[in-house]
């Protein structure tokens, strides 16, 4: 691996298969930064070339006019052939839409997609995130032809990121896995930033190994994301998004090793983060998303795992949490201190006292049997074992989900309302 920097855009080499007749090819968009992202100024555009001479960033607010460019210096690996190239575009114009293309215009490179900036931090205009999970390459899904459909329905809405609750691949280790994976998503990844988290299929698994729970090697040079890339936030006009590495948790409940243990390091970056959220007069929703889900049915709900987490989100009133893990779609009531809060109206949570929880798992890994009806927390869970995305839509007042099966047809939605700041 080429670990080598540059200020604005560095290139890392990747083993991965090539793709005969392609030269730039698993294209994502994402945001980064060491410790904060700007969503309104700058992208972050990730791709993979077989070939040299694939490293230039053309880009500008007219299609048929790219007369911005970046060009990066290359890495190269002799043993594999492959190249990973990551830039960032800075000093963009915020609520703008750009258009961009990878290589210089010559047989292999990019078609010509778009993006949008975000607006200013604390805008209140709305904006639309798609929501997906646990993509994993298993049964049923092992050239990602279930995730295909989905990544299909997602792009057709007018989103402005997507946010993945993790499990991308089955094993992380497998490079022909993210490959495949980014090939698949491509249609998605590069018009929206790709907001993801770890899931336990992404990381290694092995107590005995110095790196538990920790993500295997491929996925640094793989991600570009704000801070280390496993716990980071950012802000979208008016909310608050907070992404945390759940690792792998029911393994790590055994030895106590469950993440965010009260008074560690991660604890206390989580903490200070919420806290500094909530303060914010520009702020007005908060949103964490992470793999391993709090309230669920069965063995995926880690008892240690809900005692680290959901203390700080009544703290700090966190208003939705989104998990994956469960290859179901969960939805639950709104929670404080371990007790449901209550709902009136199913679809509606008016003024809600605590956390809204839900688990939006199955975007392609094999489906899990269904159950959970009976639980204290459950509003909501399908009878039926399906394959599932959501669309979220946040203005100053409301947050509502709508969640589909692969077909489109809608399975549930729901609305989170609260007043005037």
């Amino acid at each position: 691996m080429i670990s080598k920097k540059y200020s604005t855009l560095f290139l890392l080499a990747f083993a991965l298969p090539v793709v005969a007749g392609a030269q730039v090819r698993g294209i994502h968009l994402s945001w980064n930064g060491t410790s904060s992202s700007t969503t309104a100024t700058t992208m972050a555009i990730t791709w993979m070339s077989d070939a040299k001479g694939y490293e230039t960033v053309c880009y500008g607010t007219d299609s048929t006019k790219l007369d911005k460019k970046l060009i990066a210096k290359e890495g190269y690996s002799a043993d594999m052939k492959t190249y990973l190239l990551k830039a960032t575009l800075t000093r963009l114009k915020p609520d703008t839409c750009y258009y961009y293309r990878i290589g210089d215009g010559r047989d292999g490179s990019s078609k010509i997609y778009s993006f949008k900036t975000a607006g200013k931090t604390g805008s209140n205009a709305a904006f639309t995130v798609g929501v997906w999970s646990d993509t994993q390459d298993n049964k049923g899904n092992l050239s990602f032809e279930q995730t295909d459909s989905i990544v299909a329905k997602l792009a057709a809405y007018p989103l402005h990121f997507t946010l993945h609750t993790g499990d991308i691949v089955e094993n992380g280790s497998v490079q022909r896995s993210w490959n495949n994976f980014f090939g698949t998503a491509q249609p998605l990844n590069a018009r929206f930033p790709f907001m993801s988290v770890t899931g336990n299929h992404d990381v290694i698994n092995d107590r005995q190994a110095d790196r538990f729970q920790k993500p295997f090697p491929v996925y640094y040079d793989l991600f570009n994301l704000p801070n280390d890339q496993l716990n980071y936030s950012y802000d979208y006009g008016n909310t608050h998004f907070v992404a945390i590495n759940s690792g792998y948790a029911k393994g790590a409940e055994k030895d106590s090793l469950v993440h965010f243990k009260p008074g560690s390091p991660e604890y206390k970056w989580l903490e200070k983060d919420l806290a500094k959220a909530r303060r914010s007069k520009y702020i007005r929703w908060i949103v964490l998303y992470c793999h391993y889900p709090m309230y669920a049915y069965g063995v995926s709900q880690v008892e240690q795992w809900q005692q680290h987490i959901t203390p700080l989100l009544d703290k700090f009133e966190v208003d939705l949490c989104i998990s994956g893990h469960r290859h179901v779609y969960e939805r639950h009531q709104a929670v404080k201190a371990g007790i449901p809060t209550g709902i009136k109206d199913r679809h509606i949570y008016d003024q809600p006292a605590g956390t809204v929880y839900i688990t939006n798992g199955s975007a392609g890994g094999s489906l899990q049997g269904t159950g959970g009806k009976d639980l204290p927390t459950m509003i909501f869970t399908p009878s039926e074992k399906i394959y599932t995305y959501g669309i979220m839509a946040i203005s100053p007042y409301e947050i509502r989900i709508d969640v589909y099966e692969k077909t489109g047809r809608k399975i549930d939605y729901f609305t989170i309302r609260k007043g005037k700041k």
